[in-house]
């Protein structure tokens, strides 16, 4: 449908004496179908033409040449482009038809490139339920910028690196009596279990003593300088939070392309540190090095007083050589709000450094994922202080209450028919159990926008009633049985499309022709929000359409089936887009 509205632009520009693309930019959609599929308003042209809009509006509807197929008609101040019986039908199915998956919806983002840092966990210690939204989010955007036609460069930046780890290798001694020979004889054995509680473990240790802190310094300092046992622990210990995570990545359907850590970029400080000076915006202050960033923005801490990098350090390091690595025109970093500042600052270092990928850089904040105490409060959950639960087992949790669930259903449906219940393939239904329960928790993640805060109720994320991922799978599941049921599905090329004109099914096809203006929105905003929203909203709509019209029966026009089967293509893209997978059976 882009085509005809392209059209639409070129039309009105020609007549204004104007850009096409400036024009096709302010053209919007109406509030309602009925109104036509695109609308130019009149508004800015008032004071050069010294006209009212709406007049402005009735003069364009004569004047300008109308795209074939379609009539141009003025709406008080908009000029409302009407496609004409059977148009909109052929347009919007003959174009969902044709999609496939894996392919690009737009063309948007041609020729570019974007590089999204996400997920980016501490190794070290279990991912909890709250690291789910920089996971989600990001592998979500990563599919929405492919769909636009960006070439897209996953990474996950590993938090490898820092203090932490002179704090697990000290936990790790300690639990030997200190002896460095039994430690080592015992990496084998260890676990992300183990690493997970001597993380949390810290923290009342070393209030008991609180020389803790400053020993797990030293063990950092040792391990920067390669001191061997350091060195193999730490090793170790990445190996272990590796494998993992790899294992929850696979199940969310999270892919990177580049899995590198702080560590990285250890060897790139010092030439980091050196381009910062020759810019000349490096000062020393009381003893350590800063750059300043603004009268509004704390300076931003290069180097401490002992010569220690810090987190900014290794984001401007890792900046600088992912432009030089990957020529990226954009960099988003998916990272909870809470590192906004950091943020602010590394990205304006980077602009008074000059380097080029300073314009590009995009901080992707989020809002918090909230857990329910016993006191029955809302409030953040946090690995360090013990609370939340990790997210693997969340995530079986989902899987088996879904299960649960299925088989409920499939026995009443049995009782209902007085006959006995299906048999299911065990190891079927768990894989669909598996893809509708941490559908479920990802769709809870990405139906609001990213900045709202989101509760973790398992009741209401699994349920198959309201904006829930369970229901809009099940919407897909419904247009795939009907499918199911027809032996040979009708010619698109001897389709009368002039039938498919009631309201409901106008509606259906208007969402289909906006599918690619939604994934471009959502580009634009960084908002896998849109596309969740764009889902439930042909979700709901294809079911009012079901509900209203008869699809299977000898009165039932083969054009409907076509719009299903338009509706389901389409469906089942936005569901992977957002890393749902559109089950064919539930």
């Amino acid at each position: 449908m882009n085509s005809i509205k392209t059209a639409f632009a070129k039309a009105i520009a020609e007549h204004l004496g104007q850009d096409a693309l400036a024009v096709e930019g302010a053209i919007a959609r109406p509030p309602d179908v009925a109104l036509g599929m695109y609308a130019y308003p009149c508004f800015a042209l008032a004071k050069s033409l010294r006209k009212a809009p709406p007049a402005i509006a009735a003069d364009m509807a004569a004047a300008v040449a109308a795209p074939e197929g379609t009539e141009l008609v003025a709406a008080g101040p908009y000029l409302n482009l009407k496609l004409k019986p059977g148009v909109l039908a052929r347009e919007a199915v003959t174009e969902a038809l044709a999609r496939e998956p894996g392919k690009s919806v737009t063309v948007s983002g041609t020729g570019r490139t974007v590089l999204v840092d996400y997920s980016s966990p501490n190794a070290g210690k279990e991912l909890v339920y709250h690291h789910i939204r920089s996971t989600v989010i990001g592998a979500a955007l990563c599919k929405i910028y492919a769909a636009a036609g960006w070439n897209v460069v996953a990474v996950n930046h590993l938090g490898d690196w820092g203090t932490q780890f002179g704090k697990l290798i000290l936990m790790w001694l300690r639990e030997h009596g200190m002896d460095q020979e039994k430690a080592l004889a015992d990496l084998d054995k260890v676990t992300l279990s183990d690493l997970n509680r001597m993380y949390v473990g810290f923290k009342p240790a070393a209030q008991q003593d609180p020389s803790m802190e400053e020993e797990a310094r030293l063990w950092f300092a040792r391990l920067e300088a390669k001191e061997p046992f350091a060195r193999r622990c730490w090793e170790c210990f990445i190996e272990v939070s590796k494998k993992e995570l790899n294992k929850v990545y696979v199940r969310f359907g999270a892919k990177f392309d580049h899995f590198l850590g702080e560590s990285f970029y250890e060897d790139k400080l010092d030439g980091t540190i050196a381009r910062i000076e020759k810019a000349g915006i490096l000062e020393e202050s009381e003893g350590a090095q800063v750059v300043h960033v603004g009268e509004d923005i704390p300076p931003c801490l290069i180097r401490k007083r002992d010569g220690a990098t810090l987190y900014a350090t290794r984001d401007l390091a890792a900046a600088i050589w992912r432009q030089q690595e990957f020529k990226t025109d954009r960099a988003l970093y998916v990272v909870d709000s809470g590192q906004s500042l950091h943020f602010k600052q590394v990205f304006a270092v980077l602009e008074r450094m000059g380097e080029v990928c300073a314009k590009g850089c995009v901080h992707v904040p989020f809002g918090l994922v909230l857990g329910k105490g016993e006191d029955g409060q809302w409030s953040k959950v946090s690995t360090r202080s013990g609370t939340g639960s990790p997210l693997p087992e969340v995530m079986d949790r989902a899987a088996a209450r879904i299960r649960e669930t299925m088989e409920s259903l499939a026995k009443k449906r049995a009782e209902q028919d007085g006959r006995e219940k299906e048999a299911f393939d065990p190891a079927a239904l768990d894989r669909l159990a598996e893809a509708v329960g941490v559908g479920a928790l990802v769709f809870n993640e990405l139906k609001n926008r990213r900045m709202v805060d989101t509760k973790f109720d398992l009741d209401s994320i699994l349920s198959f009633e309201g904006d829930t991922g369970p229901y809009i799978m099940y919407a897909h599941v419904r247009l795939a049985g009907i499918l199911r049921k027809v032996s040979v599905l009708p010619d698109p090329a001897k389709a009368r499309w002039e039938l498919l004109c009631e309201p409901q099914t106008e509606d259906v096809l208007s969402l289909l022709t906006q599918f690619g203006e939604r994934v471009d929105a959502a580009v634009e905003g960084n908002e896998p929000s849109v596309v969740a929203q764009y889902a439930l909203e042909l979700a709901e709509k294809v079911h009012a359409f079901t509900h209203h019209h008869r699809v299977l029966d000898v009165d039932a026009t083969p054009e409907r089936l076509l719009l299903v089967q338009a509706a389901k293509k389409t469906l089942a893209a936005a569901l992977a887009l957002l890393g749902l997978e559109p089950v064919e059976r539930m």
